[in-house]
């Protein structure tokens, strides 16, 4: 059977890629080891594997809870602040945090997170949405 250089690609063939064995594709695992073995011969060809190489893992935060309307609205109170105002924070449409606490739609997983970073210090937040608001204007302080 005559193979073509397109059927040699799809079956890993002819890219760096470990063939498949017995049609099985290769574990995440074997490619991986397989990707540094290249590399690492790579770099002894080039001359630069006397070089130092660094790794780092890293380990993500669990994904944010879920928020409910009620929670949505008990973490803008915590804030003392209204929906517009909380928008304005956000950086969404004062109907996005309308649709969060009537439960017409969740928040979106980074909202959920910021949530999650307010609900843990809200003191620190409402400092910080204090430091951005507008000064009254003179005229209206009675001063």
């Amino acid at each position: 059977m005559k193979t073509t250089k397109n059927a040699e690609s799809r079956a890993g063939r002819g890219r760096g890629r470990p063939a498949r064995r017995g049609g099985a594709r290769p574990s995440a695992g074997s490619r991986i080891l397989a990707a540094i073995e290249e590399s690492t011969e790579l770099l002894r060809t080039e001359g630069l594997e006397s070089r130092r190489l660094t790794i780092r893992t890293y380990s993500l935060p669990p994904a944010p809870r879920d928020y409910r309307p009620e929670d949505v609205k008990r973490v803008r109170e915590l804030l003392g602040t209204s929906q517009a105002v909380l928008a304005g924070f956000l950086g969404v449409n004062v109907n996005t945090i309308r649709s969060w606490e009537q439960g017409k739609r969740p928040p979106q997983p980074i909202a959920r997170r910021f949530l999650a970073e307010i609900e843990s210090d809200p003191a620190y937040w409402r400092r910080r949405i204090g430091e951005h608001s507008p000064s009254p204007h003179p005229d209206e302080t009675g001063r």
